[in-house]
């Protein structure tokens, strides 16, 4: 018959630990969220690049335009038939006396 004590104070204790976290929860439920939520984090306005234009051979924003070039054929990768067109649009795109 010792075991009804212990069953009994197991039982309250867990009724406080669970009223303890229902008040917590409570709180955190009714205060102003203090960080930005996923939306506002990434809610932001993504810039197309339509067409990254010609290297005119200024090594200096060489790579600039080669970022350009590289997100605008990933996003134009459906019209493009194979490697062989992707590659005709970029040398196509290279101009000047330095051009590669």
């Amino acid at each position: 018959m010792s075991l009804q004590p212990n069953m009994n104070s197991l039982l309250h204790n867990m009724h406080a630990q669970i009223q303890v976290l229902t008040n917590q929860l409570a709180k955190v439920q009714a205060a102003p969220a203090a960080e930005p939520t996923v939306d506002q984090k990434f809610n932001k306005k993504v810039e197309i690049i339509t067409d990254p234009g010609a290297f005119e051979g200024d090594r200096a924003q060489f790579a600039e335009w080669w970022i350009k070039l590289q997100i605008w054929i990933k996003a134009n990768w459906g019209t493009f038939a194979d490697a062989f067109e992707i590659a005709t649009a970029v040398l196509s795109r290279l101009k000047g006396p330095v051009a590669g």
